[in-house]
């Protein structure tokens, strides 16, 4: 797709701004997320982190219908980075396509399914982390029948939050019932996007 995983500008630093600070960090107790683009498994060993860091109990459900091969991921080393290989490691060497308690407070469930066919439980997730590719690299997935089907499969007061700010996103979310907020992006970027399903 000629797309880049993260921002050139610091991939962990966004991740740590969008998907914690804006997702998590709102949030309180034990919690259920969704994430859409699994990619190099940054966001889920970061949240992997923050869950032992609050002793929170996360439940982490993540789509990637097209996984990393494992030499890009032993090359780019997250888990070095982050002073925790250990769980970096078995984020990408556990199983596919079940729930698995990776730490007392981290449970991690894999699937290859596409956003487009899989089947959400209603009411089911307090955070969704959409961190597709850009708009214009994967069109279909940031659409309004997709974002009606994520409002759907979120609580009442869940959160949507991704790094886009694109104006055609804003009016898909606000057609699908969702209360927009413009926080400042990260690494300097102007606003990125969290939406509330009221």
């Amino acid at each position: 797709m000629d797309e880049t995983y993260h921002s050139r500008n610091g991939a962990i630093s966004e991740s740590k701004h969008v998907f914690i600070k804006q997702g998590i960090h709102r949030t309180q107790g034990n919690i259920h997320i969704l994430e859409i683009g699994f990619g190099t498994g940054l966001n889920a060993l970061l949240t992997a982190i923050e869950s032992e860091k609050m002793q929170r109990k996360i439940k982490y459900h993540t789509l990637e219908p097209f996984p990393v091969p494992n030499h890009l991921i032993t090359a780019l080393n997250y888990g070095h980075w982050l002073k925790n290989s250990s769980m970096y490691d078995a984020i990408h060497d556990t199983n596919w396509e079940n729930e698995n308690a990776l730490t007392d407070t981290f449970f991690l469930h894999k699937t290859t399914q596409k956003l487009e066919y899989i089947k959400l439980k209603d009411s089911c997730y307090d955070i969704v982390f959409f961190d597709a590719f850009a708009p214009k690299k994967q069109p279909d997935l940031w659409s309004e029948p997709i974002f009606s089907k994520l409002s759907q499969s979120l609580k009442k007061g869940g959160i949507l939050t991704t790094y886009s700010a694109a104006g055609q996103l804003k009016r898909d979310l606000k057609a699908c019932g969702f209360v927009l907020e413009h926080p400042s992006g990260a690494n300097g970027k102007r606003e990125m996007t969290v939406a509330i399903k009221p």
